[in-house]
């Protein structure tokens, strides 16, 4: 049996979740943001994120440790730093690893490949700010169009 982690990416608001969940029916999601979960209400803290960060890494590595056949990492996962210790977990518990963005709309993309921020503002639940969102936009690490998932993970892990 394959074993397989996919790493959801994209900004705030434009679908990771609802996406992630439709991908992970039968495997496990697992991310960040439950660390933040309080008697179902979202109560985040930014003192705290590194160590949210940390517990859902460990939550994964048990899950690739009980050999689970699909894992699905519901992240934000702009920057390569921001995932790059899946890819080597995924490298050491031997899971093919795929990314995932979001594509319900054709507007949630500019012509060039970013993320629109004139289509996706306003539109997250955890009330990220506007231009927070815009400078996640203007940072975000974007895999090149003609990289296959395969050739995102070696470029990754040879630097």
């Amino acid at each position: 049996m394959d074993k397989k982690l996919v790493i959801m990416r994209g900004i705030q608001g434009c679908g990771k979740s609802s996406l992630a969940k439709e991908l992970g029916k039968n495997g496990k999601i697992f991310s960040t943001d439950g660390y933040f979960m309080r008697d179902g209400k979202y109560d985040f803290n930014i003192n705290q994120l590194g160590i949210a960060h940390i517990w859902n890494r460990n939550r994964v590595e048990e899950a690739m440790k009980q050999n689970e056949p699909l894992i699905v990492v519901d992240n934000c996962n702009i920057k390569i730093k921001d995932f790059r210790n899946y890819l080597l977990l995924a490298k050491n518990y031997n899971y093919k690893v795929e990314f995932a963005e979001p594509n319900w709309s054709p507007e949630l993309k500019t012509p060039e490949g970013k993320w629109n921020f004139d289509f996706i503002k306003g539109r997250n639940v955890h009330n990220v700010p506007d231009d927070v969102v815009k400078k996640v936009i203007d940072s975000f690490d974007y895999k090149d169009p003609n990289e296959t998932d395969d050739d995102f993970v070696d470029r990754i892990l040879k630097n």
